[in-house]
């Protein structure tokens, strides 16, 4: 389904983002997920943000922020406005965590993960629900109730068995990326989120939490990912290779081939007048194949 299907009713206002982890620059993969995102945003006039995922100061790093948002820049996707952080909102997250706490749906559980079966968490801790949660444990979100069906707009109707009694707040005290992307998507006022088809049972979990806040859900879309010959999705954990971003048009070139988009600019070109050409030249249709995963040959 093309995400251009129709315009906004002009007292809509629609707000996108992309929302990379600080954990290392950005690879094509990424710059994909970028521009399908931003280039939504464009079509429907509406704001498209940019919110560093860096809650995890072990993983995250400033010079990876810096890298990123130089990168994005250089590729010609420029947000609406200054880029967010997450671990600016803090405070926010816990006073979200705290009204969540109070509605009894979270509980410690002093389960080792080495001691785990594989899979969803089968709930061994839920006996906890009730009483006081206690630091350097994890915390867990009752599911039983959870609607495990959503509509994507582009991949359709999706249904997951479980997603068990998952994570809210690290045993170290870091909330999780469920938690925080979750309440992220509500102090943003994000109105459609569009992001790898990776992550669509991910929205199941953040779609529950979103629900026990009472907070407003945005319309999904997951577009298919880059993946290696084995069929593994490119990134950071697999060493994924950085993109260029003195040379914006390599890797947008390599995009234009793989989605079989003809007649594109040279690889000298910057990247304002590849996102133009995207803009004008290539419809959303184009840019988002009728498949889950995309082959990188990155032996090339």
């Amino acid at each position: 389904m093309s995400l251009r299907k129709s315009k906004p009713e002009s007292n809509i206002t629609y707000r996108g983002r992309f929302a990379p982890s600080a954990t290392g620059p950005l690879h094509i993969g990424s710059i994909y997920a970028a521009l399908i995102s931003y280039l939504d945003a464009r079509d429907k006039e509406g704001e498209w943000l940019i919110r560093i995922d860096d809650l995890d100061t072990s993983r995250c790093k400033p010079k990876f922020t810096n890298e990123i948002l130089e990168c994005l820049h250089a590729f010609g996707l420029k947000a609406s406005g200054p880029a967010i952080f997450q671990s600016d909102r803090i405070n926010l997250y816990q006073n979200a965590f705290d009204k969540l706490s109070e509605s009894g749906q979270l509980y410690s559980c002093f389960c080792s993960r080495k001691h785990l079966p594989r899979g969803y968490y089968p709930g061994y801790c839920r006996t906890q629900l009730g009483q006081t949660l206690l630091d350097k444990t994890t915390v867990r979100i009752d599911s039983r109730g959870m609607q495990l069906k959503f509509y994507d707009q582009i991949q359709g109707n999706f249904h997951k068995q479980s997603t068990g009694d998952f994570v809210v707040r690290r045993r170290d005290g870091l909330f999780s990326y469920q938690f925080a992307c979750a309440v992220d998507e509500s102090l943003d006022a994000i109105t459609a989120v569009i992001r790898g088809i990776d992550l669509m049972p991910s929205t199941l979990m953040q779609i529950w939490i979103m629900e026990k806040l009472g907070l407003t859900i945005p319309q999904y879309a997951h577009h298919p990912i880059l993946v290696d010959r084995l069929g593994v999705k490119l990134s950071k954990q697999t060493f994924a290779k950085p993109v260029n971003y003195s040379k914006p048009g390599q890797a947008y070139s390599v995009i234009a081939q793989i989605l079989q988009i003809a007649d594109y600019p040279s690889e000298d070109a910057t990247g304002a007048i590849w996102i133009q050409f995207f803009e004008t030249d290539v419809e959303m249709d184009q840019l988002l194949p009728k498949v889950t995963n995309l082959f990188f040959d990155s032996s090339k």
